[in-house]
């Protein structure tokens, strides 16, 4: 490198030799010196220096009180007396549907009946055969025949009423009837050539005059707290008065048509005391039915409760510090919560 600077320095003219000495010299130290030539950087700033915001901490004292668990909701009328109709003797294709939901009916109406096949020809037949019997057996008597030939008509004359009997039956089989005064309450999706089987509920006719209280599960609401012989407050309208719960899921009758026991799996039934006049099937009615009730017990928000991993434990403030104690939770509702021991009245219990 030495040689290649004399070379550089011999190329200058001898009058700017000299300055070029000294520019030449400037230029080594800078390259020496690195960046000394170029403006210094700025240095980082630092933030400043600011308070932290204080945390909010939102609590509860634990006082002695009262929790009330009820169950709240909306029930409707529904009749206490009804009939499921079904064909027993055999299922059969549709020939027509006579009534549907919301017709008054009378006990003997006929409410399905299916198409007849040859029965309805088989039964003239019959009928013709019991006639001319009933003929043969009076000429035989007009004729004065002997016992024996008396005997032997009224014997035919029998056969052939019980085999129009036998068909009767059979034709009245065919026709579902109702078999109580009512109104009609459920008609099963059916029409005219449709096949339905036997003990299939077609037709259902409830009693107007005699009603009870529906009421219906909703989701995962559990009625197991509910027993029979609770007072239940009733509201319809403006107007408020009692029941009693007659019939729950626990309770329930068992039966073999698959609707109705599964309506009876999520269903609660009350019985009012009374009914204002201008009650109708069908109206809706809000219920409440308290089922435990604890006294001079500590309370808290239920939002004051934790629980983690099967651990259940509240915090509470203590000071400028917080702590977590275990506690043993009692009776809950939607927004409070019992607790049985681990915490004591006057701690204040930190809400989430």
């Amino acid at each position: 490198m030495h040689w290649r600077m004399e070379k550089l320095f011999n190329t200058f003219p001898e009058r700017g030799r000299k300055w070029s000495a000294r520019a030449l010299a400037v230029v080594l130290a800078g390259a020496l010196a690195g960046c000394s030539l170029l403006p210094p950087e700025d240095e980082p700033l630092k933030p400043p220096l600011a308070k932290p915001a204080s945390v909010r901490t939102d609590t509860v004292e634990a006082k002695l009180g009262t929790i009330v668990k009820k169950v709240k909701g909306t029930a409707v009328l529904e009749p206490t007396e009804f009939a499921n109709h079904r064909f027993t003797h055999s299922g059969g294709r549709v020939r027509e549907v006579l009534v549907k939901a919301g017709d008054t009916v009378r006990q003997g109406d006929v409410l399905v009946r299916l198409e007849m096949e040859n029965l309805e020809t088989e039964l003239l037949q019959k009928e013709i055969e019991v006639e001319r019997k009933r003929v043969a057996l009076d000429e035989t008597r007009s004729q004065g025949g002997d016992e024996r030939r008396l005997r032997i008509a009224r014997l035919e004359l029998e056969l052939a009423e019980k085999l129009l009997a036998s068909v009767r039956e059979q034709v009245e089989s065919r026709e579902l009837k109702a078999e109580m005064d009512g109104v009609v309450t459920f008609v099963d999706d059916i029409e005219p050539g449709d096949f339905v089987e036997a003990y299939r509920v077609l037709v259902t006719v409830s009693d107007p005059s005699k009603l009870r209280l529906a009421y219906r599960l909703n989701g995962n609401e559990n009625l197991s707290e509910i027993s029979v012989g609770m007072t239940a407050e009733v509201t319809m309208g403006n107007r408020t008065f009692t029941g009693k719960v007659v019939q729950t899921p626990l309770t329930a009758p068992f039966t073999e048509d698959q609707r109705l026991a599964q309506a009876y799996a999520r269903m609660m039934y009350i019985e009012p005391d009374e009914l204002p006049e201008d009650a109708e099937m069908g109206d809706f009615a809000d219920v409440e039915i308290v089922t435990a009730v604890r006294e001079n017990v500590i309370v808290i928000p239920k939002n004051g409760l934790r629980k983690y991993f099967g651990r259940v434990y509240v915090q509470i403030l203590d000071g400028e510090t917080r702590r977590d104690i275990d506690v043993e939770a009692g009776l809950e509702t939607s927004t409070e919560v019992e607790i049985v021991k681990g915490l004591q009245e006057g701690q204040q219990v930190v809400l989430q």
